[in-house]
């Protein structure tokens, strides 16, 4: 493991850590999911090609980008799932999967085993069968999560559960903690605010809870609320999207942020190093001017 002091010496611009958006096609149709507008048939076709992945991939380790994150969509629907996976353990990346669980099963949990990941992070959004589908819009989803998440604790892999706070799931979501603080190493996490969906829209902030729900969860759990005060006694961090953090969209876009797609990179025509080195410097970014965190919503990392 490299130490923190080493780090620490890098260049102020260095291509430390890529979130890689592989896909956005999806098992699920989540209420609230930001890239579903793109699980069309027309859009998947026009997606990076294996070959095209590999190649990319190889370039962020020649570069020397140490931390990869694949997520999607869901990254367990491309069927090359495994050749992507598996030539980011090859090139040495300290490598984390963002996924909805419901493609787990006693093979893939195998062959994940076999190759461990840094961690796994499986959305969990209800504790119910009946909260989790109607979010996720699929009969069944529930029963193969759960068991997903008890096929990777049986095989000792790190494992992180998220959830994102709703209206339809904010019951639920201190039991959801509950739960993964009750399996032992599984870390729980509640997710980032709803986004606008990558076509636009703003159907997702039909969801949001309001700033006084959202206080109140925090508050009627002691680790959420120190970690509010935490961060609210903190100065904000100077934004590092595109200084150290990056990321890339399913069809080989290079942008700043996950959450800032203003201008891209074409990553099929051009190298790695001209996108960072020389295009991601010049891409506007409003998060660049920090301003004070609410304790009723703390930031979210947009990396």
């Amino acid at each position: 493991m490299i130490e923190h002091k080493e780090l620490a010496a890098l260049p102020e611009r260095f291509p430390l850590a890529c979130q890689w958006e592989i896909t956005c096609r999806c098992n699920l149709r989540c209420v609230m999911c930001y890239t579903d507008c793109f699980n069309r048939p027309d859009l998947i076709r026009n997606e990076l090609s294996t070959s095209e992945i590999l190649r990319i991939m190889d370039e962020l380790a020649a570069a020397g980008c140490l931390d990869l994150v694949l997520t999607g969509g869901e990254p367990l629907a491309r069927p090359d799932f495994f050749d992507i996976y598996e030539r980011a353990k090859e090139n040495g990346f300290l490598t984390t999967l963002f996924t909805n669980g419901t493609l787990i099963t006693e093979t893939v949990a195998d062959r994940l085993a076999a190759l461990p990941p840094h961690r796994i992070e499986i959305s969990l959004h209800g504790l119910t069968e009946h909260t989790f589908e109607e979010i996720t819009e699929r009969r069944g989803s529930f029963q193969r999560c759960m068991r997903a998440i008890d096929l990777l604790v049986d095989r000792s892999l790190a494992v992180v559960l998220k959830t994102t706070a709703m209206t339809v799931n904010h019951d639920e979501i201190l039991a959801i903690k509950r739960f993964a603080n009750g399996l032992g190493s599984v870390q729980y996490r509640l997710g980032e605010d709803l986004r606008p969906t990558l076509d636009g829209s703003s159907a997702p902030q039909r969801l949001a809870l309001s700033e006084s729900a959202r206080l109140r969860l925090m508050q009627d759990d002691p680790d959420l609320w120190a970690e509010a005060c935490r961060q609210q006694s903190q100065d904000p961090k100077p934004c590092e999207s595109g200084k150290r953090r990056f990321h890339i969209d399913a069809y080989g876009g290079l942008q700043l942020c996950s959450g800032n797609r203003q201008m891209s990179y074409d990553l099929r025509t051009g190298t790695f190093e001209e996108g960072f080195y020389h295009a991601l410097p010049s891409f506007p970014c409003a998060w660049k001017i920090e301003t004070p965190m609410s304790l009723a919503r703390p930031r979210a990392n947009h990396a």
